[in-house]
Order: C-alpha cells, then sequence, then structure tokens
C-alpha cells in the first residue's frame, strides 16, 4: 500500500518530463537500465512539494515537507516510475501518436473561447510548467502508459457480500470486559541477579549495549551571525516589520478541537438537527461510528489545521458551541466543536525586536556570506586546512570529538550543529581525508566539514554498562514476575475460581470497561488487552499489562456484541473501500516484484549530498 500515493503523484502532476532522459549527468539512482539523476530529482521534489501543499491547502516550506516526509515520496515516486517505465520497455509497449495527439486537441486548457484547439494556448501552457513542447509529449506519454498499466494491475472484480459482511463485523463488532486490576506489589519481590544471571542477560542482548559507529567531525560554519557585524539593520525597517506583522507575533491562539466527519450533506444536516434538538455531540460520534479518540483533533493552533475552510471555522465558534456542517477544501464534510480556548497573546515591540532583527540578519545576509564562501574555497584550494582557514579568516572551528549519526555523544548527551541532519547524513556518508563539497544550509548559511576520524561500532564490556545491564535485568524479571502472577490468576478462573474471588483476595474491586471496538483504548484497558480480548470467546479470562505502575489486568469477555446490519449506502461504501485495498495492495505487489526483478542501487553519498542541499522553492 505504500506505493498507492506514487498514482496521485505519477499521474496528478506535471512535470515528469525528462525524468529519465539525464545521461551524462551524475547518476543518483539505477533501476535497472534506467538511471536516475540529481537533476531528475530536484525537478521531481519540485512537483511532490507542490502536491504536499496542494493537499495541506497552504505553501509548505521545504523544511516542513521534509517533516512529513518529502524525501521519501520523492524516492518512492522515481523508484517506482523507473521501474514501470523499465517494465513496459520491456514488453514492448508504448502509447502511439495519434493517441497523444487526440488527448491534448480534446484537453479544454488548450482550446480558445470558441472551443477550438488553439496551438498558441497549448505553446503557452506547456512553457508555463517549464517544458518543452517534446518535453510535454514525453511525459504525457509516459504518465498515459503508467495510468494504463497500473489501472489493469489494480482492476479488481467486485467484493462479495460474505467480505462486506466479515469486514463489518470485524469492524464494528464490540466486547465488554469485566476485569480486575493487579498491582506489580502483588506478585511478591524478586530475588537479587547474581553476576551469572547479568552475564546471561548482557550475552543476549548485545545489541542494548553495542556503542553505535562514531565519527571525529570538523566543522566551519558561516552563518548570518558570522557576518552580523558586515550588515546593516535600520529601526525603522525593525519598526515597520513589526506594525505589519504584530497580530501574527508572539503565542497563537490555540483550540481544543472535536470534529465528526459525514458521508454527505444530508447526513451531516440530520445529525445537526439531532444536536440541535439536545443529543450530545458524542452521542452522535457514537452513532457515526467515531470514537472519542478519533473525534478528538487535540488542542490546536490555527495553522495546525491542515484544510483552511475547517480552520476557520473552528476558530470563529464560540466555546462548547457545534458549527454548522462544514465542508472542507480538500472535500471532507464534517461538524465541529470547540471545548476550550487558550487565548494567544501579542509581543510587544521590544519583546519581538530580537526576532525580527534575526529575520533581517538572514534576509541580508547573503552577500557577505558569499564573499566569505570565496575566501573559504580560495584558501582551501591553495592547500590549507579547514582548521587553518578558520584561524586566517578569524571564524569559529567547532571540532566535535565523537558523535553518532543521531547527533549523540558516548555519553548519551546530543550535540547542535548547523544543519544537523542534513551534515550527520553527509559526514556519515564520507570518509577521512575526503574533501567534501560544502552543505547549502540556505538562510542559515553554508557548512564546511571534514571527517577525522571514525569508531567503529563496538560491544561495550561489561564492567563498564554493568549498572545498565543490571536495570535493564531487573525490569524485565519484574515484568516476566508479574505475568507469570497474572497467568496463574487466568488458570484459577478457567479451573472454577470468580473474578469476586480474585478481586477478594487482592483487596480490589471487579471494573467493567465500555463496549470495546477492536481499535478502542481506556484508562486500564489498553490495546494489548483490547486485542487479546478478540481472540477470546464470550466469558474467556485473559491478561495484560494495564499501563498502571507496571501492573497487569485480568479479564473476562463478558459479552459479545455483533454490529448492526448495514444499510445499502453502507454496504455499497464498504465494497468501494474492500475494493480500493485490494487494488493498492496488488499495486504495492506490482512494484515490489519489479523492483526485485531489475534490482534498485542508490548512491547514498550523493543522495545524503544532494538532501542536504536542495534549494528552497
Amino acid at each position: 500500500m505504500i506505493l498507492m500515493g506514487m498514482l496521485v503523484f505519477s499521474f496528478g502532476i506535471w512535470g515528469i518530463a525528462d525524468i529519465f532522459r539525464g545521461y551524462g549527468r551524475q547518476t543518483l539512482i539505477h533501476v535497472g537500465d534506467t538511471e536516475i539523476t540529481s537533476q531528475d530529482y530536484m525537478r521531481a521534489q519540485q512537483d511532490v512539494l507542490r502536491a504536499m501543499s496542494s493537499q495541506a491547502g497552504r505553501s509548505l516550506s521545504l523544511q516542513e515537507a521534509r517533516a512529513a516526509g518529502l524525501d521519501s515520496r520523492v524516492l518512492e515516486r522515481l523508484i517506482g516510475g523507473a521501474a514501470v517505465d523499465t517494465h513496459a520497455k520491456h514488453l514492448h509497449l508504448s502509447i502511439s501518436d495519434a493517441a497523444l495527439l487526440a488527448e491534448i486537441m480534446k484537453d479544454p486548457a488548450f482550446k480558445d473561447p470558441a472551443g477550438n484547439f488553439s496551438p498558441a494556448a497549448f505553446q503557452q501552457g506547456v512553457h508555463a510548467v517549464g517544458l518543452s513542447e517534446e518535453g510535454y509529449l514525453n511525459s504525457l506519454r509516459e504518465r498515459n502508459l503508467r495510468r494504463q498499466i497500473l489501472t489493469t494491475i489494480g482492476k479488481v472484480a467486485n467484493s462479495s457480500d460474505v467480505l462486506v459482511g466479515a469486514l463489518n463485523s470485524y469492524n464494528g463488532e464490540t466486547r465488554t470486559l469485566r476485569y480486575v486490576l493487579v498491582p506489580q506489589a502483588a506478585a511478591g519481590t524478586i530475588a537479587d541477579p547474581s553476576d551469572d544471571d547479568l552475564k546471561r542477560y548482557y550475552d543476549n542482548h548485545h545489541g542494548k549495549f553495542t556503542q553505535p559507529e562514531l565519527r571525529k567531525i570538523g566543522v566551519l560554519a558561516v552563518t548570518p551571525e558570522s557576518v552580523k557585524d558586515q550588515v546593516q539593520i535600520a529601526e525603522s525597517d525593525i519598526k515597520a516589520v513589526y506594525e505589519a506583522e504584530k497580530d501574527q507575533l508572539g503565542k497563537p491562539e490555540r483550540r481544543h478541537v472535536q470534529q465528526i466527519p459525514f458521508p454527505d450533506m444530508a447526513a451531516a444536516d440530520a445529525a445537526y438537527q439531532k444536536i440541535q434538538s439536545g443529543t450530545d455531540f458524542a452521542a452522535v460520534a457514537k452513532d457515526q461510528g467515531v470514537s472519542e479518540t478519533d473525534m478528538d483533533l487535540g488542542t490546536v493552533t490555527r495553522a495546525d489545521l491542515a484544510d483552511p475552510a475547517i480552520a476557520e471555522t473552528a476558530f470563529k465558534l464560540e466555546q462548547d458551541k457545534v458549527s454548522e456542517p462544514v465542508t472542507g477544501k480538500l472535500g471532507s464534510i464534517v461538524l465541529l466543536r470547540v471545548t476550550g480556548i487558550e487565548p494567544g497573546k501579542t509581543l510587544t515591540y521590544d519583546e519581538a525586536k530580537a526576532e525580527i532583527e534575526k529575520k533581517f540578519l538572514k534576509d541580508r545576509a547573503s552577500g557577505a556570506i558569499f564573499a566569505l564562501h570565496d575566501k573559504i574555497e580560495d584558501a582551501l584550494a591553495a592547500g590549507a586546512t579547514l582548521s587553518e582557514t578558520a584561524d586566517k579568516l578569524k571564524l569559529t572551528y567547532q571540532a566535535i570529538d565523537q558523535v553518532d549519526r543521531e547527533g549523540r555523544k558516548p555519553d548519551g548527551s546530543s550535540v547542535t550543529l548547523p544543519a544537523q541532519k542534513e551534515l550527520l547524513n553527509a559526514a556519515f556518508a564520507t570518509d577521512t581525508g575526503v574533501e567534501n563539497d560544502p552543505i547549502d544550509a540556505k538562510d542559515e548559511g553554508i557548512v564546511w566539514y571534514e571527517v577525522l576520524g571514525i569508531t567503529p561500532e563496538q560491544l561495550k564490556p561489561f564492567d563498564q554498562v554493568k549498572d545498565e545491564v543490571t536495570k535493564d535485568w531487573h525490569t524485565e524479571e519484574v515484568r516476566a514476575h508479574g505475568a507469570k502472577y497474572a497467568q496463574d490468576l487466568v488458570n484459577g478462573l478457567n479451573g472454577g475460581k470468580t473474578l469476586e474471588d480474585v478481586a477478594k483476595d487482592l483487596n480490589v474491586e471487579v471494573l467493567t470497561s465500555d463496549p470495546l471496538k477492536r481499535d478502542s483504548i481506556t484508562v486500564n484497558v489498553l490495546p494489548p488487552a483490547v486485542s487479546q480480548a478478540f481472540t477470546l470467546p464470550e466469558k474467556g479470562y485473559g491478561s495484560a499489562p494495564s499501563g498502571v505502575d507496571e501492573g497487569r489486568i485480568v479479564f473476562q469477555v463478558d459479552k459479545v456484541t455483533p454490529p448492526p446490519p448495514l444499510d445499502a449506502p453502507e454496504v455499497a461504501r464498504l465494497k468501494e473501500q474492500i475494493g480500493l485495498l485490494v487494488s493498492e495492495d496488488a499495486i504495492a505487489e506490482y512494484f515490489g516484484a519489479l523492483e526485485s526483478r531489475y534490482g534498485v542501487t542508490v548512491n547514498q553519498q550523493a543522495l545524503a549530498k544532494l538532501v542536504g542541499t536542495s534549494e528552497e522553492p
């Protein structure tokens, strides 16, 4: 199912043109005999970023998109697309020129006001997306061929009523549990471990006590702060920005928002009328099959809500009021309720001045930074080391003695580095003695780096980690001891005891849960208990962690309640859902088979540098 998203990116986005024609440039990825270059990656990154921004309802920065998985989406798109293209080539499949011409002639974007095909409109549209006419034809050919192949692969037969019933039962069946909380102390204490116990645990868990590969890294960063004395920022400019943006500065308002989604406007209107007549919001959510967890969007800022229409309504609602049905920009239909409001705070000029000044510095420092860039490159070309260059230009050279690829030192503390993720990715993709290209950290400056030493991954000596081993052994042993004690209680229940007997022995109460679905979670009944409960028959007993002070619960499945029968629209919706899932799985299997057949090779060093230096759109 991973690659279903690529269907959207491959077919819903222009810009695929010439993706696999980068011969003569540095090859980033090989898929069989198809090459993908750095330029192809950058072009695809721009397309995927635009698509993610469209889905979010606002323009995402490169950093935001990367945090949401941009890099992996770009790789999925490029590798999957190359695999399909390679397969099509091996099958001698293609789209005829006549078919392409017919599609172009029908495209409304290329017609004049009279409805006739316009060559001028075609040229203007093609050039607007940065392509030549030939490039557009190639992209259209690739897009259509991929669509036809994947549509064929993903086509599935109609879902049977048996399958629909099984899915409805799986999603809608509830189980009510009676249970007792078993405190950890009830299991008794455990004896202290011997050295043999600890050494055995250490030998069986080497992965826990292995020091990851460490690298000594030298860093020379030219940042806006480095050139601050060369940048002039007028007080009047700072005041002008403050006056223009003061409403957005400071702490934004936060609201606790709840949401019930509906399949159509009629259902949303009917639910809204019920609420106006006195039905509780949570009860309506329950009727829609929406759990309390799914209903709760949490305490959010306006920017946290991806759909601008929903955000607009949520931040206009009075507290504890329910909105009329809202149709989101992304197509969803919801009712909203705000149960809490945390007012925002606007900063004074004195409070905001330093941050505004910092932004000015980032915007205006580029000239001075690039002047230093040229001086540093000249010094390095003349044979100076990075540290000598820093001394000569009165810049700061930072030597990190030992750091792993996650930015941690051997003692567990974290380092702070400029462009940290990109820098560490690049540093762990190179070697000692290699002259590396600097990292363009955008408005954070430019970063030069070198690897000065490598300490391979190694198992820490037992004596060095004995305290850690003891702690982990004790935690695991207490957990196992508690699980065995609880299982003994379950065995007793299966032998004829009652929950009331167990509760009396433990001096606790017998509690009853709400009806639970497979994805439900409550204070004491955590997912492992719910999952186990759905494997047991009615009146069966089980045990699982409770989440309360490392204790457990011992429970009985008191009642199994099947879901109500589905109406015709729900049957149709479930059939569509099943068809989509089966189609996604078929396409994912197809991509996996192609990548296995043709082989995928990624130049990790080139990719690390590229991800660290790609430009902000």
